[in-house]
């Protein structure tokens, strides 16, 4: 976090103090369910609400509005189910709408939410299932707002455009991408279930990436991936994301 460049003077105006800027996950509350590693790593978090007690907040910065949610502390039986008590699904989704009809109101045009658990998946732990799973509450933005949704949990890549939303599962964190393991490199879907963009239909490999969005107001959003596959003639690749 040290290595971190200080805000500029755009950042701190906009009332942003650091870098970097995460949503609460599982691995963050294990054994420390009062966060105090989050809020002594991040400590400008506190600025925008978050407490032990409160794990969301949002902000905007050069017309652009971003949402952090909180999906839950895990729950080995459930993986991926939306099991947040701090605040509880139903009460993020009513506070999810009014930021949302806020940030549209002021003619914001681009959100991005991030949640840990996964809207869409077809590898690993699975999605968030019904009826917790917030699709239907996000995607009733597309007609009004370039929305896109960055997830993690499963750790693999997967990419989604469903209902005019688009859907990130970046859960490599850099590191090996974890469903190439026994039994975890796909799971049970619907025939009908949305089709991953980034394997398309092939199980997922050795991979380590990270997706670089750069965004700019008035101009469609520019999504580029970086990639290293040890095992490929030409390892190093670049993608560009919702072509």
């Amino acid at each position: 976090m040290a290595k971190l460049p200080a805000p500029d003077d755009e950042m701190r105006a906009a009332g942003l103090d650091g870098r970097f800027f995460m949503s609460v996950g599982n691995h963050e509350v294990w054994a420390d369910p009062k966060i105090e590693g989050v809020l002594s790593a991040v400590p400008y978090l506190k600025k925008f609400g978050v407490t032990p007690e409160n794990l969301i907040y949002k902000f905007d910065f050069k017309g652009t509005r971003f949402i952090y949610l909180w999906s839950g502390k895990y729950d080995y039986r459930s993986p991926s189910l939306w099991d947040a008590d701090r605040p509880k699904y139903a009460e993020q989704m009513t506070q999810l709408q009014k930021w949302m009809d806020e940030a549209k109101a002021n003619g914001i045009r681009k959100a991005f939410i991030v949640f840990h658990y996964p809207v869409f998946a077809r590898s690993g732990l699975g999605p968030i299932p019904a009826p917790d799973n917030p699709h239907k509450v996000i995607a009733s933005y597309a007609k009004d707002m370039e929305v896109v949704v960055l997830n993690g949990h499963v750790h693999t890549t997967e990419i989604y455009d469903v209902d005019g939303i688009k859907y990130l599962m970046l859960g490599g964190g850099g590191a090996e991408q974890d469903p190439i393991l026994p039994g975890r490199t796909s799971i049970k879907v619907p025939a009908d279930y949305p089709q991953d963009l980034y394997w398309k239909g092939q199980p997922p490999q050795e991979e380590y990436n990270y997706v670089l969005v750069d965004v700019e107001p008035g101009q469609k959003t520019k999504f580029t991936l970086n990639r290293f596959r040890p095992w490929s003639a030409e390892p190093f690749g670049t993608e560009e994301l919702f072509r």
